[in-house]
């Protein structure tokens, strides 16, 4: 069973402030997940480091409950479409979340664990509710959000940080071994990778209808 982030009911005992904890989770959002700290964000508020730590446990409970806040303005799309629509849906909700909030791509911690934990199981019973059976469900959701989540992060590896307009030089030194051909279609890759992660969803997608459709052995 995955873990469960912290929750509290309320600020803990102690003199009123101006403070919160949704708006101190407000603020994490708005700074960006990728670059939550305690200090940063107790700088976006104005308030001590210290003073947070009233409302929230540490940076890890802080950084799920702002994962939490993304997701939850970003429901699950509806299912009746059909199994594909709902899925493809879910994939472009999922990158737009992925390359907004970069911060979202590791889910080591405890909190943002349970976090996606959460979700999967939604979008697994999503599925179950258009006739796939959990254990077709599952493995199912789960190849859409590995790939659109290896996606993400393989875009945000394409461009070098510092001029955007350039392959990152990890990216340039790989070109330099390709064939022409070869060479080529990555560099197609490189200058349209949603198009290209569309394409390999697609693929994904292909062969879950397929083996949802081909008759039993």
């Amino acid at each position: 069973m995955l873990p469960e982030p912290s929750r509290r009911a309320g600020p803990r005992p102690g003199p009123k402030r101006r403070l919160g904890r949704e708006k101190i989770v407000q603020a994490a959002v708005g700074l960006g997940i990728e670059q939550v700290s305690i200090g940063a964000v107790a700088a976006a508020l104005g308030a001590a480091p210290a003073s947070l730590y009233r409302y929230i446990d540490g940076l890890d409970d802080l950084v799920a409950a702002a994962v939490e806040t993304v997701f939850a303005a970003t429901p699950l799309p509806s299912p009746d479409r059909g199994r594909r629509a709902y899925l493809e849906e879910e994939a472009a909700t999922r990158l737009h979340l992925l390359t907004r909030y970069a911060g979202l791509v590791p889910e080591s911690s405890a909190g943002l664990a349970g976090v996606a934990g959460r979700r999967f199981e939604q979008l697994v019973q999503g599925l179950a509710g258009l006739g796939f059976p959990v254990e077709e469900a599952v493995p199912a959701a789960d190849a859409v959000v590995d790939l659109v989540h290896d996606g993400a992060a393989q875009i945000a590896r394409l461009r070098d940080p510092g001029d955007p307009s350039r392959p990152s030089p990890s990216v340039a030194a790989a070109l330099e071994h390709y064939s022409p051909g070869v060479r080529a279609a990555v560099e197609r890759i490189i200058d349209a990778p949603g198009e290209h992660l569309a394409r390999k969803l697609g693929l994904v997608l292909d062969g879950i209808a397929t083996r949802r459709t081909a008759p039993s052995p």
